[in-house]
């Protein structure tokens, strides 16, 4: 793994070019409710027979209260080969039932199929803190829950390879977006994920706003109440993420979040302006509260 560092902080060199549009974000209509994932079912086969018949290309998923059982999950690691920079770890089960304490999760499709991106947290059976990556074909619903979405018909989430990172990756792709109170948005390696975002509410004229789903990786962190992590790979969870405006009338962004790191360890807090980098990806869904004009 190579290292390349600037005045801003950490920064990897991935195996790839790096992608021309580092940030990419479209704006549509917002379609809110919730779903029911009926016990038994494939977590993924669920959440598609609730989501497909509204006709939703992507959504923000809030996993707060699902029960899976069995549940499969990876956590992150380092990458055994130069292929990538950081990892998936082996794959780790709970025969269930695991209730999800905090997560959300992207919603769209890979090789033309229904697919989502989630991260979780939970306790485990000893009361341990847990949190993972859930494999969205390998999980079961253990009990009827009940979900809620926020989600767009003309914005989609796509998987598709990715040459910078080499790995497969959601990104935003626009149909006809008419603009709307919906941001959804994909931030590349390197980019400070702090100032990245307020970047993706600058673009969109958002003036208050709040961040529906967040997941995605930095490498390692930096709080602002001085916590450093030095594991390069991580997950982290958007906690609560509010949008408003500095003094001089930008966009200011009010962070919290959860980091999963390489030894499996949960952080909390809020990560550092100009010193969080991110790793592979941040995908993120804002939603506008103040109706403004759309740059």
């Amino acid at each position: 793994m190579q290292h390349q560092r600037d005045a801003r902080g950490r920064q990897l060199v991935h195996p790839g070019p790096p992608h021309p549009d580092r940030i990419e974000s479209f704006a549509d209509g917002l379609l809110r409710g919730e779903i029911v994932l009926p016990a038994g079912a494939v977590l993924i086969e669920a959440v598609a027979a609730g989501l497909a018949p509204l006709g939703l290309r992507s959504a923000a998923l809030d996993l707060r209260g699902l029960v899976l059982g069995p549940m499969n999950f990876v956590m992150p690691t380092y990458s055994r080969t130069p292929d990538h920079v950081a990892y998936y770890s082996e794959t780790h089960h709970r025969p269930g039932p695991v209730r999800v304490d905090e997560g959300t999760a992207t919603y769209g499709a890979r090789d033309g199929a229904p697919f989502l991106h989630g991260h979780v947290l939970w306790q485990d059976a000893d009361g341990t803190a847990m949190g993972g990556h859930v494999l969205p074909l390998d999980c079961r619903i253990a009990e009827d829950c009940t979900i809620g979405f926020a989600g767009a018909r003309e914005v989609a989430m796509e998987a598709r390879p990715d040459a910078e990172t080499n790995f497969t990756l959601f990104g935003p792709v626009a149909g006809e977006p008419s603009g709307g109170d919906l941001i959804v948005a994909r931030v590349r390696p390197n980019e400070d994920l702090i100032e990245a975002l307020e970047a993706v509410a600058a673009r969109h004229g958002v003036r208050e706003g709040r961040i529906l789903s967040l997941i995605g990786s930095t490498v390692g962190a930096r709080f602002e109440d001085g916590l450093a992590i030095d594991e390069v790979p991580t997950e982290i969870l958007g906690l609560n993420g509010r949008f408003g405006r500095d003094a001089a009338g930008g966009a200011r962004l009010d962070l919290e979040i959860a980091l999963i790191d390489a030894l499996g360890r949960i952080h909390r807090g809020r990560p550092g302006r100009g010193e969080n980098p991110v790793l592979i990806c941040a995908e993120v869904f804002i939603e506008r509260l103040k109706a403004a004009q759309e740059e």
